[in-house]
């Protein structure tokens, strides 16, 4: 009998969810409305935040757009962003017209403060911090480094909601996609560090309107161009749901997360992404294929693409790492004996092809 192929991610989907989202098409509002208000308080009740602060969304593509307009990115401006990131980190800024100013790795992937300090001028207005797989390791050297000299930093945490998750930057940007640890199926969420830019985020994920405002008293005025930007009650409910379960989903992820840390292979485990650094990362990536093992680099150097300008040739840590990083399955469904066999077969590969 054919093995069942082991998946790089999976969706999780609690019954709490499929209850949240029945009641809700169950209502008359699917809409923003009242599921997404209790989501944000969820949310920030969680994590310990204000609920004022947090400003449920319909991506975290929109959160990190918003947070860009926030922070007041205009033409021109430089922006110090990792080159080792999902495209959307640095998308908005293109079509702000800034200057994207990217920045080189450590050897574990993350964001490198030294490299940042080096390349701030007079026109940089703010640095873009990734937690890559979740792991914000270098955060707090680029805080410092930032609070020096006046600048912003926006968090792009798409990728570290768990049990754990603390932001610290002016602006975090949380992505509730399908296959992140906590999901709406598709959503974000703004956290904003001061409560009257939070408030102007939530009036600029609709169109610009006070909604609440509007509800109450009508039509109202509009000062400020806005977007479509909100969450729907759908979405808050799926979200809802999966909330009251996040510790379920994080103990399921410690299974895997035990085998790869104590396997003596170089993987970096990291709260979203467990990463495989090795020179025949490629390669073992094809033998996995072969023995129904879905393995990838999912993220790539962003100078790689056009839109961004093309290949930069002062990214030695990036140029070194390029070929040598491997995400393999860590999610949910993962089982003890998924990751022994996983790592059974890496090393295998190893061993065959010294």
């Amino acid at each position: 009998m054919k093995k069942k192929p082991i998946k790089l991610f999976k969706p999780f989907v609690s019954n709490w969810a499929r209850w949240y989202t029945l009641q809700t098409l169950r209502g008359t509002q699917l809409a923003e409305g009242p599921r997404v208000k209790e989501f944000e308080r969820a949310f920030a009740l969680y994590f310990k935040l204000e609920p004022s602060d947090c400003v449920a969304l319909n991506s975290g593509t929109s959160a990190l757009e918003l947070a860009y307009e926030l922070a007041n990115i205009q033409e021109g401006d430089e922006v110090i962003t990792p080159v080792l990131t999902c495209t959307a980190t640095n998308l908005p800024l293109v079509r702000r017209k800034a200057k994207i100013v990217f920045t080189d790795i450590t050897d574990k992937l993350l964001l490198d403060p030294a490299d940042v300090r080096k390349r701030i001028t007079t026109k940089t207005k703010a640095i873009v911090y990734v937690d890559f797989g979740g792991a914000s390791g270098t955060l707090d050297e680029v805080l410092a480094i930032a609070a020096e000299h006046n600048l912003k930093v926006i968090q792009d945490s798409a990728q570290s909601v768990g049990p754990f998750f603390r932001p610290r930057a002016d602006f975090v940007c949380v992505s509730f996609q399908a296959i992140k640890t906590l999901t709406c199926g598709d959503g974000g969420m703004l956290i904003c560090q001061d409560s009257l830019q939070a408030r102007r985020a939530r009036q600029l994920r609709w169109y610009g309107y006070d909604r609440e405002e509007k509800q109450r008293l009508g039509d109202t005025d509009l000062v400020e161009a806005g977007y479509k930007y909100h969450m729907n009650d759908i979405a808050a409910s799926i979200g809802l749901g999966n909330l009251r379960c996040l510790h379920v989903i994080a103990s399921k992820r410690a299974v895997s997360a035990a085998c790869y840390a104590q396997s003596g292979l170089p993987i970096l485990v990291y709260p979203w992404l467990a990463i495989l650094i090795h020179p025949k990362a490629l390669a073992i990536k094809a033998f996995l294929e072969t023995i129904g093992v879905e393995s990838g680099q999912y993220h790539y150097r962003n100078d790689k693409y056009t839109v961004f300008g093309g290949r930069r040739d002062d990214l030695p840590m990036m140029d070194k790492m390029e070929n040598q990083y491997l995400l393999l399955p860590f999610h949910h469904d993962i089982s003890m004996r998924d990751a022994s066999n996983i790592l059974a077969n890496i090393n295998f590969y190893l061993w065959s092809n010294a």
